[in-house]
């Protein structure tokens, strides 16, 4: 008889915090954002106006607990994470928008000979010592541009130059895989390469706003003090003319990704994840 008593108590308790922990869950867990308010929310966050923008897509990652919402504008395309429990924006977006769909008939100020010459200027070569792969034209970050694709001997080569000014506004040049003995002097040479390019900006590195500044502003965005974190990645990035500094640090097992303008300090892109 006492068995059977201590049974029942034991059977009560467990269903007992059975019915506790499915209560705990379900609070925990539960929606209490719908997809209006999310979409409202991340509208809101990208500080634009509803009518102004056209949403591509509201999805739900249950995984994350998270509507992940795609809009664009007349120039940029955003992608926002908006948790489902807090209503917290836990990603952020920002992109110029690429117009793809270039045709093949579109009329431009540039020939394809041209882009090339333009192109063997910039990497000190003749037609002689080069074979061109592909040449292609564009649109990228806004701008209309050639894609320019070669290789000689040491090098393969890839270049975008802008239809409009005639500038190279992206290079990249790699050994080939024979020559890959040669990856401590590419490693130097993709430095010069890069300070060509912030260098030949229309818009000079004395107006961008420098690391600190970019750091104090997302660490005001993220309402941490540089005592609070461990900075990982601190960058400045230029392509196609656009200026910005790439910011990564941890506080608390979190994970927080920027990408600032280094002109105007607006954050382009925010990312808070494990």
């Amino acid at each position: 008889m006492k068995n059977w008593k201590i049974y029942s108590v034991i059977i009560t308790v467990v269903l007992v915090l059975g019915i506790i922990g499915i209560c705990v869950y379900t609070f925990a867990f539960r929606e209490t954002v719908t997809e209006e308010e999310a979409k409202n929310i991340a509208i809101e966050y990208a500080n634009v106006v509803e009518s102004d923008v056209t949403i591509l897509s509201i999805n739900k990652d249950r995984g994350d607990r998270e509507y992940e919402i795609r809009f664009y504008d007349d120039v940029y395309e955003y992608e926002v994470d908006v948790n489902y429990n807090s209503g917290r924006v836990r990603n952020f977006e920002k992109d110029i928008r690429d117009n793809i769909n270039i045709s093949e008939n579109t009329t431009v100020s540039m020939t394809e000979e041209e882009a090339r010459n333009i192109a063997l200027q910039r990497v000190g070569k003749s037609h002689d010592e080069v074979t061109f792969t592909r040449i292609k034209i564009d649109r990228e970050n806004g701008i209309t541009v050639y894609d320019v694709y070669f290789y000689d001997n040491e090098k393969e080569y890839e270049l975008s130059i802008d239809v409009a000014t005639k500038q190279v506004v992206a290079y990249k040049e790699d050994y080939l895989s024979l020559n890959n003995s040669n990856s401590n002097s590419n490693n130097v040479n993709n430095n010069t390469i890069n300070n060509n390019i912030v260098n030949n900006n229309t818009i000079t590195s004395d107006k961008y706003i420098g690391t600190q500044k970019a750091k104090e502003i997302v660490l005001e965005h993220a309402g941490l003090t540089s005592n609070d974190v461990t900075f990982s990645k601190v960058e400045l990035d230029v392509d196609y003319n656009l200026a910005t500094y790439e910011i990564e640090f941890y506080y608390n097992y979190f994970e927080y990704d920027y990408e600032i303008s280094a002109v105007t300090g607006e954050i382009l892109k925010y990312e808070r994840g494990r």
